[in-house]
């Protein structure tokens, strides 16, 4: 009788498992209107892959203009919403940089961190693969390390990002920290 009651119990929890994986919302393609949730840009005038994330108690996705702000998001604290599910763009069976198109669940990911492709905003990428080899035909070509979602730290996802330079900047900003320490001199001696 005692498994009887075991297999009922079983049946019952795989059963809610099903109709609570079948729940989810599914990935929701990109319009005109579909705006970056950091930039409030129309994300489809941004080159490389993006993410959104479904929340719960919300009509629609928030979308991300690179994927590396999709993960930030999930790294802060400060969301008001249950996370339902995530997905990213999936690169690996994109035909160029500029038009990703299938998406796939954030967490299933191989991302390639580290390479020399910057996203959306112009900011280094967290580029997402559905598999290994892809990934790392990527590495080879572009640079970077290929890490899982769970392998991603908050400090990776959140530390500061230096901004590309032209080669002319670098002695305009010498040139800054030079005025900036004469100016700082000139008032310690009034």
């Amino acid at each position: 009788m005692k498994s009887i009651a075991v297999l009922c119990l079983a049946a019952l929890s795989l059963t809610a498992c099903k109709e609570e994986h079948a729940a989810l919302p599914q990935a929701v393609e990109m319009t005109e209107e579909a705006l970056g949730f950091y930039c409030q840009m129309d994300l489809l005038t941004h080159d490389g892959p993006k993410g959104q994330i479904h929340l719960d108690g919300m009509p629609g996705p928030i979308f991300f203009s690179q994927v590396r702000d999709a993960i930030a998001y999930l790294h802060m604290p400060e969301q008001s919403h249950a996370i339902q599910v995530a997905y990213v763009q999936d690169m690996a069976g994109a035909a160029n940089w500029a038009t990703p198109e299938s998406w796939m669940p954030l967490t299933e990911a191989y991302y390639v961190i580290g390479s020399d492709k910057l996203g959306g905003m112009n900011a280094p990428e967290f580029v997402p693969f559905s598999n290994i080899a892809a990934a790392e035909n990527f590495v080879l070509l572009h640079g970077g390390t290929v890490k899982r979602y769970s392998e991603i730290t908050t400090n990776e996802v959140l530390a500061p990002t230096a901004p590309s330079l032209p080669a002319s900047s670098a002695t305009d900003s010498s040139d800054i920290a030079s005025r900036l320490r004469a100016l700082s001199s000139s008032q310690r001696t009034n």
